[in-house]
């Protein structure tokens, strides 16, 4: 059976065999002009990329040892990011994924999953929220966990990883594991075409319970993010992002909206070192493309906070520090939304039909529908240039469907999962305005003053927690 080939994979495997890192390493095309990127071994092929390989190492100064191969082709990548041949996504070919050992201390001492996707950058995110008082406690944990012989005042916290990940992947410790898996000279890149993310399904060899599909459009889907969704998928998979990364401005998981004129170029790297950070020059390319385009940079449920942030800005009296306490403030208030969502799906139930759900497709999800109905042309900054109506098939229907399941399913994920933890409290006003809205969703679902009264309770949570916090 032929596996699929998604564009993207596609698209990689144009620009990996043009790069000028990979001049005189043989492939041949078939009669549609694709590229044959595997070979086998000791084929004909395969036997000459491995003598290019070879010449390779000696100019790169690679001593003829263990994992020759590997090394070579890590040191040439370009970017340092493949793409899944199955579901499209990139991940890193560095050392940077929770291995099995770790996910079950991980589990054990923090009772924590990360997910597939979730690198060891997101784990220190993770941990120093919940778990650590500060940066050094953590490398407390890491060297005695891994029982390393150094000091950790040597090192800082991402100082400190890179160290673990060169462990990782010279000497084979199995604390981290890669994206994607060595595999020269088989394909030409030197990686495996299943990456983490689908290894488990396509590689019967390999299984892991934790592994799921888990894109960045799918991210905004169990964000619930505002904007033009299905553009800013279609954007991120442009030409004009080829051998890069997107990068949201502005994290969705923070609030921010998935939308073409709020994405930007960066390498692979920089964007696992932002992760959802943010940042005084990131609140004020926003805040330029917010005036420029008239589309607002932050979803609908995190507006009172974001307005708040504005203002500051704009008199001048925001600064890092300051904006650190108002992204906790935007995580907290991600929660409280997510956790008002889950109360009415759970509390909005007549004759077993869910009321809830139907409250929420319809003023939420639906109205987004016409978006997947079109396709775009961009210019370099995101804005759409041309709209065309597109062809409805089933594969679109399945498209839209997708994004409906994602996003009533991230609610429960959302309630249920320990990294996931509430760490915040609802006033009892607002409880008791939650139960009311439930009863009366029950009633009649797709009344207009239950969205009001829906979206004044998101308001007023907003308004509390700036209260509270006293910035």
């Amino acid at each position: 059976m032929v596996k699929s080939v998604h564009e993207n994979f596609q698209e990689y495997v144009e620009n990996i065999v043009s790069h000028p890192n990979y001049e005189g390493l043989p492939y041949t095309r078939d009669k549609q002009d694709h590229v044959n990127w595997v070979t086998a071994t000791n084929s004909k092929l395969g036997k000459k990329r491995k003598e290019w390989a070879l010449k390779k190492a000696k100019g790169l100064g690679i001593q003829s040892e263990t994992n020759i191969y590997s090394k070579v082709m890590f040191a040439l990548h370009p970017t340092k990011e493949t793409v899944c041949q199955i579901c499209g996504s990139s991940m890193s070919i560095r050392y940077i994924y929770p291995g099995q050992h770790f996910i079950n201390k991980l589990e054990k001492d923090f009772d924590f999953i990360p997910n597939t996707f979730d690198s060891i950058y997101d784990v220190n995110d993770y941990l120093l929220k919940n778990e650590f008082k500060s940066e050094e406690e953590l490398k407390g944990y890491y060297i005695k966990y891994l029982k390393l012989k150094i000091n950790s005042e040597q090192y800082t916290l991402d100082e400190l990883i890179d160290y673990i990940e060169e462990l990782c992947r010279v000497d084979g410790k199995r604390t981290f594991s890669p994206g994607a898996m060595s595999n020269f000279p088989d394909r030409f890149d030197g990686y495996h075409s299943y990456n983490k993310c689908c290894r488990q399904k396509e590689d019967k060899g390999r299984h892991q319970d934790n592994m799921k599909s888990y894109n960045k459009d799918r991210r905004a889907y169990e964000n619930w993010s505002d904007g033009n969704i299905h553009a800013a998928n279609k954007f991120m998979n442009s030409l004009y992002f080829k051998g890069t990364s997107a990068d949201h401005i502005g994290p969705i998981s923070l609030g921010f909206v998935h939308d073409p004129r709020y994405l930007v170029r960066m390498s692979g790297s920089e964007n696992s070192a932002k992760r959802n950070k943010l940042l005084l020059s990131d609140v004020q390319r926003l805040v330029e493309i917010e005036i420029r385009t008239g589309k607002p940079a932050m979803s609908w449920f995190g507006t009172v906070i974001w307005e708040r942030i504005k203002e500051l800005n704009s008199i001048k009296k925001l600064n890092n520090n300051l904006l650190h306490e108002y992204r906790e403030l935007l995580l907290m208030n991600m929660q409280m939304y997510m956790e008002v969502m889950w109360y009415i799906l759970n509390n909005t139930y007549k004759e077993n039909q869910n009321m809830g759900e139907i409250f929420l497709i319809e003023n939420y999800l639906n109205p987004k529908k016409e978006y997947f109905q079109h396709d775009y042309k961009f210019d370099e900054k995101g804005d759409i240039i041309d709209t065309k109506k597109r062809k409805i098939t089933e594969a679109t229907k399945k498209e839209y469907n997708r994004f409906i399941r994602i996003s009533l399913q991230s609610i429960q994920d959302y309630h249920e999962k320990s990294n996931r933890r509430l760490n915040i409290d609802f006033s009892e006003s607002n409880i008791l305005r939650v139960k009311t809205l439930c009863k009366n969703i029950v009633n009649n679902p797709t009344s207009e003053v239950n969205k009001v009264n829906f979206e004044e309770i998101i308001q007023f949570n907003q308004i509390e927690l700036l209260e509270n916090s006293k910035l």
